[in-house]
């Protein structure tokens, strides 16, 4: 069993009481931990930044361009041409340079449950970061939460709500939220047009690939008309929507009894039919 990091030398152990796996300690600085976050960042699951894949990364570390993720909003022409990645042979601006910029623009205004997401905070992903800017409707008064009142949200529960907390607590984490608020990315829920409300009070679980929606697309479109997403089948859920190559939440809801429907069917419970 490794006891140091490979990549920054530093110990490695359980995050929390319980965890089987073993981390690297060093969060803010470990090179592979900060270029995993990066990549993350500009992935379809978050921010969906075109440009930002895993060579952009790299290179923006490695050349020093940026020291971590607070600083992706505040890129410039002049700072990227410090690195060949985004510069032609003769030395000006690549292609790349003006995607890249545009992208991060069009970044600061998605939704704010995809800037959660994009913060990396551990055991957060699309449904509970969904269920809290619905519920708290700002970074802002996410960040303030207790343990009891996130715990509360539908969607989020105990250990979410930890995790939330002590992400919060670490200073440079609240830097970066900082950074990114100044350089204008929408740290608020900003409503838009009001779906009907067609899927309100049911509790959907989603298995299998669809036509039509993506799995982050798929959760929005049930929060968006009044329903709840979940990861797990249980006897409380409503519906079963069961794609191509459904998992084992197919077989769990056909063992509990829970209504499963095709795609068709979930397209005329939207639109109210």
């Amino acid at each position: 069993m490794p006891t140091t990091c490979p990549e920054c030398g530093s110990a490695l152990k359980a995050i929390t009481v319980g965890d089987v796996d073993i981390r690297c300690t060093n969060q803010r600085n470990c090179p592979a931990q900060l270029r995993e976050r990066i990549y993350y960042i500009g992935s379809r699951a978050a921010l969906d930044i075109d440009v930002l894949g895993l060579e952009a990364a790299v290179a923006l570390l490695a050349d020093k361009v940026i020291e971590d993720e607070g600083d992706l909003f505040d890129l410039t022409e002049a700072k990227l041409a410090k690195s060949e990645f985004f510069t032609k042979k003769d030395g000006t601006p690549g292609k790349n340079v003006e995607k890249l910029l545009a992208a991060l623009e069009v970044a600061k205004n998605r939704p704010l449950w995809r800037t959660i997401v994009a913060l990396s905070i551990r055991h957060v992903g699309p449904t509970s970061a969904q269920a809290l800017a619905v519920r708290l409707g700002s970074m802002d008064a996410i960040s303030k939460a207790s343990v009891e009142e996130l715990a509360d949200i539908d969607g989020v529960g105990a250990v979410i709500a930890e995790s939330i907390v002590e992400w919060f607590a670490v200073d440079w984490h609240q830097e970066i939220v900082s950074k990114w608020s100044k350089a204008g990315v929408a740290m608020k829920n900003v409503l838009g047009e009001t779906k009907p409300q067609t899927l309100a009070g049911l509790t959907i679980v989603v298995t299998g690939g669809l036509e039509n929606f993506t799995r982050d697309s798929i959760a929005e479109a049930i929060t968006a008309h009044g329903g709840k997403p979940s990861s797990s089948v249980s006897k409380k859920t409503d519906y079963v929507l069961v794609g191509s190559d459904p998992g084992s939440k197919f077989a769990k809801a056909q063992e509990l009894g829970v209504t499963v429907i095709n795609e068709a069917q979930f397209l005329e419970l939207l639109n109210g039919k």
